[in-house]
């Protein structure tokens, strides 16, 4: 498995599509809302790479994160609906057809209400019910997961299970599919320098496309040429994962949330080169993410930026985040809207 770094600076297809940029801000700087921050409200708990899945405790948290999670989204999504691009149609820039992975490993992963991994990490699990209207989408529901390895590394592994239409038996879960295995352990060459971080990271975030049936995978992880941001996707139901694309790469990890709207996706992102501060940053994909034409920073000034979300729809995009002001004070929700050209 092996990175590639597709940006629209490298690559532009057709020509035309590089005489303007790929987005630009219908706000000149971002909003503050009344809105209370989703990282207080349950109030965020540090990860904790001892912490076992499956536990009370581990199950209390990874609740507490999946509301933060759906309550950000309530908070986004009504602002990009009432943008005037959300009833836009995007024309993709480029069409990529898929390079062909193959079929993923279809051994049956239980039918309860997670696929089964002894080893997965605590907080870490996200699954995304599909949406699409095509039955041959394929997708009943789809899972994403950091699972531990060897030597202190984890894996990005991925499941599904199908719909039973009208049955009263659950589909079983169907898997493992390897999405990234390229993490760095305390033993592998960066981790003097880079650091290792095992299970003590934020869970991948996870989207299927209502649209194309697409599954979006963001998360960050430190590679053999350091931490960073980086994306995956898989076009074809029950085959592997296109090989993974990197992002952004700097000097830490943080959080990832990925959005997508048919050819329209959208990465934001703790940006891993804050310099001692955290900002957010937002990369943006026309082409169903084989290509992230433009990345931008979305947060201003010198304040602490942390916990980023994104909603797309048509052509209209919105990103929310958190800012700390004073030590004590509780954190104010941020938002700032994008046009995609």
């Amino acid at each position: 498995m092996v990175y590639k770094l597709l940006l629209g600076a490298a690559l532009c297809l057709p020509l035309a599509a590089c005489e303007q940029p790929a987005l630009t801000w219908a706000d000149a700087a971002p909003e503050r809302t009344a809105n209370p921050s989703p990282l207080a409200h349950p109030p965020f708990v540090p990860y904790d790479s001892t912490l076992r899945a499956n536990t009370p405790y581990a199950d209390f948290l990874e609740t507490q994160d999946r509301l933060r999670e759906a309550g950000a989204a309530s908070l986004l999504f009504a602002r990009v609906g009432a943008m005037a691009e959300a009833t836009q149609t995007l024309t993709s820039a480029a069409t990529i057809p898929s390079t062909g992975t193959g079929q993923a490993t279809d051994a049956p992963l239980g039918d309860g209400a997670a696929p089964m991994d002894s080893l997965r990490c605590a907080r870490s699990l996200r699954i995304v019910t599909a949406g699409g209207s095509d039955p041959k989408q394929g997708h009943g529901q789809v899972a994403a997961w950091w699972t531990r390895a060897t030597g202190g590394r984890v894996f990005l592994m991925a499941a599904w299970r199908d719909s039973v239409p009208g049955g009263p038996m659950r589909a079983m879960w169907r898997g493992p599919i390897p999405v990234d295995t390229l993490d760095q352990g305390p033993r592998d060459a960066q981790a003097s320098e880079r650091g290792a971080y095992g299970c003590a990271r934020p869970a991948p975030s996870l989207a299927v496309d209502s649209i194309n049936g697409y599954v979006h995978v963001a998360y960050a992880l430190t590679g053999p040429e350091g931490p960073g941001i980086f994306y995956a996707h898989q076009m074809t139901p029950h085959a592997l994962f296109e090989p993974p694309v990197a992002v952004l790469y700097g000097a830490r990890l943080g959080e990832v949330r990925v959005a997508s709207d048919g050819d329209l996706v959208a990465v934001t992102y703790e940006d891993p080169n804050g310099r001692g501060r955290g900002r957010i940053g937002l990369a943006v994909s026309r082409t169903a993410g084989h290509i992230f034409e433009e990345r931008q920073t979305v947060s201003v000034g010198s304040t602490e930026s942390r916990d980023p979300y994104v909603a797309v729809q048509g052509r209209a995009v919105v990103v929310g985040w958190s800012e700390f002001g004073a030590p004590t004070a509780e954190p104010t929700f941020l938002v700032r809207r994008a046009r995609i050209h």
